[in-house]
Formats: structure tokens, sequence, C-alpha cells
């Protein structure tokens, strides 16, 4: 054989060598993919995603989740109710073309530069209603503040995005509304999945970098909220959604960027129930972690409020000695 030939065969030989190293590199790579599937498969066998998203079967109030819900809706309808009756106001107010596009301002007859907190109710994006979400207001008008309150359609009707995209034009009623008073400071707070509404309101900086008024923007507190919505699609949750699994990272705060926040200076209070889910606790830690350690951003607050579940961490807002509105009341006059 010449030595031609024999460069040749060596060159083929190197070649094979090369295309069948990197065709098992290729199948390795493949085997750990499938491997990671099926670790994952087992993780949600073993966990109950559907009692870690169900809230009220972790509250030891009750006996019975049912009871939960049922005492939550009238509680939170009386006390809104109660609200309506005692405090001037606006209401339905519309920011949208669709129905559940409208909001409330609670204290119209308060000073024109008075802060202002804007809630966000929660209900899985699909119950609930601004009607019953007006509780907040009445302990925190006594203080002084104005309340607004944001509702939004409902999926199925309205998809995830849209919803979020609803939230966005709110938040751009409110801050013009704030420009118009001259509020000394505007602040948002969201329970649930209103806290997944106003977390992605947060991670949009070109809204706040390009909306008026969003200098005013003080401080954001997050009750019990979910920031990572990959596990939410495989639960019944998402009958009404209707959230295909790709779009489950892009939807979830989690995997934002707040860097943006840092030169705002806007301080971020993230707040769950001892009686929240392992996973809803979890979350808000993760949540935490995220800002704190990744986004470098100095003003974050994380707190897991004993002997509280994931309904009257926020029920408690309708008394007047409760401490989400003294923790409100106390960033509003240590910064205004």
């Amino acid at each position: 054989m010449s030595e031609r030939n024999k460069t040749m065969l060596s060159l083929k030989m190197l070649f094979k060598r090369i295309y069948n190293r990197g065709k098992s590199s290729l199948k390795r790579k493949k085997e750990k993919v499938e491997e990671k599937k099926r670790e994952m498969a087992l993780i949600y066998e073993e966990m109950d995603l559907e009692k870690e998203y169900s809230p009220s079967r972790w509250s030891t109030r009750f006996d019975t989740a049912q009871e939960v819900l049922q005492h939550h809706v009238s509680f939170v309808s009386a006390a809104s109710e109660a609200a309506v009756n005692s405090i001037p106001h606006k209401l339905e107010i519309e920011y949208g073309s669709t129905l559940g596009q409208k909001l409330d301002i609670l204290g119209t007859d308060l000073p024109d530069d008075s802060p202002i907190m804007v809630f966000v109710h929660g209900g899985y994006w699909q119950e609930l209603s601004r009607e019953v979400s007006r509780y907040p207001a009445l302990p925190l008008y006594r203080s002084r503040i104005k309340s607004i309150v944001v509702g939004y359609d409902l999926c199925p009707a309205a998809t995830l995005p849209e919803i979020i995209h609803q939230i966005q034009k709110a938040a751009k009623f409110v801050f013009e509304y704030a420009e118009k008073m001259g509020s000394r400071g505007v602040y948002f707070a969201g329970h649930s999945a209103g806290a997944h509404l106003v977390a992605k309101l947060l991670s949009n900086a070109d809204f706040l970098e390009n909306t008026p008024g969003t200098q005013r923007l003080q401080a954001a507190f997050l009750i019990s909220g979910v920031y990572d919505l990959r596990e939410l699609v495989h639960t019944s949750v998402n009958d009404a959604i209707q959230l295909p699994a790709e779009w489950a990272a892009p939807l979830s705060p989690q995997f934002d960027c707040f860097t943006h926040l840092q030169a705002r200076k806007i301080r971020v209070f993230i707040l769950a129930g001892q009686n929240d889910s392992p996973t809803f606790k979890k979350q808000s830690r993760e949540f935490f972690e995220l800002l704190h350690n990744t986004c470098l951003m100095q003003n974050m607050y994380l707190e897991i409020k004993d002997d509280m579940d994931h309904f009257d961490i926020v029920e408690c807002f309708a008394n007047d000695d409760n401490y989400l509105k003294n923790l409100m009341v106390h960033d509003v006059r240590k910064h205004l």
C-alpha cells in the first residue's frame, strides 16, 4: 500500500473515531435529558401537587377546605360592603374596554396628595372580584391612605398574558391619576395570584421607564404569592387557565429580571403564612433569594407569619389593628 493510501486510510479511521465519539456523546446527553425527565416525573408523583396548590387544604381554622373558602368569601364580601358604606368613593372606573377592566377609588375625600395603596386580588386568575376585594380600604382610610382596588377579566374568558397586560393598563391609569393628584407615593399590594400579577408588573422595565408617574412608586407588598408556574400547569388549577406548559416559565416572575429596580430603591415585602403549603412558602423564599441575591436588591423583606394561613393573612386587613396595615403605615410614615 502506498504512503498516500496509508495516509488516506488513517484519516478515514480518525474521522470515524471522531464521529463515533461525537455520536456517543450526543447519545449520553440524550440519555441524561431523559433521565432528568424521569426524575422530574417521579418528583411530581411523590409530591401531591394538587394539595400543594390547594391553599384551603392547609388551614387549621376549619374542619374542611370548603369551609375555609366559604368563610373567606363571606368575610371579605361583608368587609368590602362595610368599606363602601363608610368611605367616600368612586366605583367602576373603566381603564379598558372589557367588562372586567374597572377599578374603584376609596377615600376620594382625602387630601389630593394622600398616599395611594393599589390592591390586586387573588383567586388563581379565575375567581373572586374587585367587588369583594375592597376590604383593606377602611383601616387604610383611617390612616389617611387612599385605596384603589383593581379588577380584571378572569380565565378562561381571558388568557393569563391578557390579564398581565390588563394590570399594566390599570397601573398606567393609577400613575396618571397619582400625577394629576400630586400623590406623595404609590404602593402596590397583591394577594396570591395578585402577588404574581404585581411581581410581573415590577419586572416590566420598559413600562416603568416609559410611563409618567412611576417615580412615585414606593413599595410593593407580595402576600402568599405564586411566582413559579411550572408545577401549576400539572394541577386542576390549570383547567380554567389553560396555560400551555411552554408558557409557564416565561410567565413566572421567578425567571424575570428585576435589576432595574435597584436605582429606584423600591422596597419589596414578601409575606406568606405559616399555614400556607410548603410549596407556597418555598416559592416566597426562592423569590426573595432571586431579588436579594441575584438581582442584588437591598430593600428586601421576607416574613413567614406565625399561625396564619393563606386566607387570614389578608382577612386581617379588614381590622384596624392588623400587621399588614401597620406595616404599610409604618413604611409610608418612614419614607414620605
